[in-house]
């Protein structure tokens, strides 16, 4: 009897060791801030230049995720091509989304603020960026960060470009028709 109260003691104790290392090591939301401030300096002083060059119409949204903006077409896609595609645009962040107040907040204009010395790999993600933006019919601005934008300035540009409906249209694949001949493909 006596063997079985040491045996069961025994085994309290380490359940009660065992337990107490597990907590200190497993906590259900193990998170702590990123960082203190959202925005690197430039990147909220051109967040302000927008907002005050575009006036009262417009909306600027910051870090929006790409496949909030786009998304991946049912039609003529395999699966796994579906999934790449998903893939490619899933955790990718746009900088600035522009959208119109006065139209239900539609998206209007992805804007991207470049670093002064482009790299190799800004030059790729940006044109993966173009490329997919333009599919979607989304135009994609592009501004080097640098000091000197003046704000109605900035809002004068970015206006001329929305209104110019060549920059806006979108590349759009050549499907062949029943007569073997090229037809554009429907939105």
């Amino acid at each position: 009897m006596e063997f079985v109260l040491i045996g069961f003691i025994a085994v309290l104790v380490l359940v009660a060791v065992l337990a107490s290392r597990l907590t200190e090591r497993y906590s259900p939301y193990p998170y702590q801030k990123r960082q203190e401030t959202f925005f690197s300096a430039t990147e909220e002083q051109f967040l302000s230049l927008l907002e005050r060059g575009l006036g009262d119409q417009y909306r600027v949204f910051t870090k929006v995720r790409l496949g909030d903006v786009v998304s991946v077409r049912d039609k003529g896609l395999s699966r796994a091509a579906k999934r790449e595609a998903h893939g490619k645009v899933a955790n990718r962040m746009l900088d600035y989304v522009l959208c119109d107040r006065l139209n239900g907040m539609r998206v209007v204009a992805v804007i991207e603020l470049e670093a002064a010395e482009s790299n190799q790999h800004q030059a790729k993600r940006n044109w993966f960026l173009k490329n997919s933006l333009t599919a979607a019919g989304v135009p994609f601005l592009r501004f080097k960060a640098k000091s000197g934008y003046r704000a109605d300035e900035l809002g004068r540009f970015i206006l001329s470009k929305l209104n110019q409906s060549d920059f806006v249209r979108a590349a759009r694949p050549k499907m062949r028709g029943a007569d073997g001949h090229s037809a554009p493909m429907a939105a």
